[in-house]
């Protein structure tokens, strides 16, 4: 069973922050061997990036990443869930959000004729600091049901550093 357009959803997010854009279909089907392309639309349609790319954010076929015709811009920010994939997922991840990553983005499956729309509003007084940067870890729990599911957990240096010398202090205390 397949969706054509929804609704539009609203995403915001703070600039510095990472984002996750929804799509997935409402069976859980393999996608691997599918086209994926996610599209920024609005834009003009004069103007493309530095390479020529009108509006290609994200886009994969055939197991890969086909970064020749996606917008520079987004190269080194964009990724998809592998697992998700594999289970009809396929929900976008924007790294580092910029204030120009403002607009309406369009996830399409050609292959399934499957479309949603998801507008990303990113708010310049967001709840993020200027000053603190996060790392991203991909964790990997086994379900009771024999899958493995990915969490993304991200976390500040600056609190890793603040609980590493709270751990380092509370143990030259104990020895003093």
């Amino acid at each position: 069973m397949t969706k054509s357009e929804q609704n539009n959803t609203l995403i915001s997010a703070a600039p510095g922050g990472d984002v996750i854009l929804p799509c997935r279909l409402d069976s859980e089907e393999d996608l691997q061997f599918h086209t994926v392309e996610w599209t920024k639309l609005e834009m003009d349609p004069d103007r493309a990036d530095t390479d020529g790319h009108k509006g290609v954010v994200y886009l994969y076929r055939s197991r890969t990443t086909k970064t020749r015709f996606m917008m520079e811009t987004f190269i080194q920010r964009v990724s998809l869930n592998p697992d998700g994939l594999k289970r009809g997922d396929v929900t976008l991840k924007i790294r580092n959000v910029t204030l120009q990553d403002e607009g309406k983005y369009s996830c399409f499956i050609p292959g399934k004729k499957f479309r949603e729309t998801v507008q990303l509003l990113v708010e310049p007084n967001g709840v993020r600091a200027p000053t603190m940067e996060t790392s991203q870890f991909n964790i990997s729990t086994p379900d009771p049901g024999g899958e493995q599911n990915n969490i993304w957990i991200s976390r500040s240096r600056s609190a890793l550093w603040v609980v590493l010398g709270v751990f380092t202090s509370l143990i030259f205390f104990l020895f003093c």
